[in-house]
């Protein structure tokens, strides 16, 4: 079974597009279709290693889950999904996003981000355990 990503999106549709594009590749779908509901399925599911949000969503959007993340999952990387292509520095700078993804999707696109992200995610937890040892042995 392969890495976990959850596909958050208020759009039904796109949804099952991801999750069939994932399948397809070493990756199991989870869904969510609000950044509320988001969080809620980050904070029971600590497998998931990559999130796809759609910028634009009734409610809080993706940009309020990725400043929710940056505090609350550090080390999950996101890749933003947007009808418009052009997303604020200030948001495609953070941390842990990897890219973004401008509608209509493009698969090939989608799984080198995600790929990509998941990678990024296993480097983090991996530097973040590495810091922990380090802190416990030192005086």
């Amino acid at each position: 079974m392969g890495a976990a990503v959850l596909v958050v999106d208020d759009e039904l549709g796109l949804r099952a597009l991801l999750k069939r594009w994932l399948a397809v590749e070493p990756y199991v779908a989870v869904e969510a279709q609000s950044a509320e509901e988001a969080l809620d399925v980050l904070a029971q599911s600590p497998e998931i290693k990559l999130v796809i949000a759609d910028l634009q969503m009734p409610g809080k959007g993706g940009a309020w889950l990725v400043d929710q993340m940056r505090q609350r999952f550090p080390t999950t990387a996101v890749v933003l999904a947007t009808a418009d292509d052009q997303v604020p520095g200030t948001l495609s700078l953070q941390p842990n996003v990897v890219g973004y993804l401008v509608k209509p999707l493009n698969r090939v696109e989608v799984i080198r981000l995600v790929t990509e992200g998941v990678r990024k995610t296993a480097a983090e937890v991996e530097r973040a355990r590495i810091r922990r040892a380090t802190d416990s042995i030192e005086p």
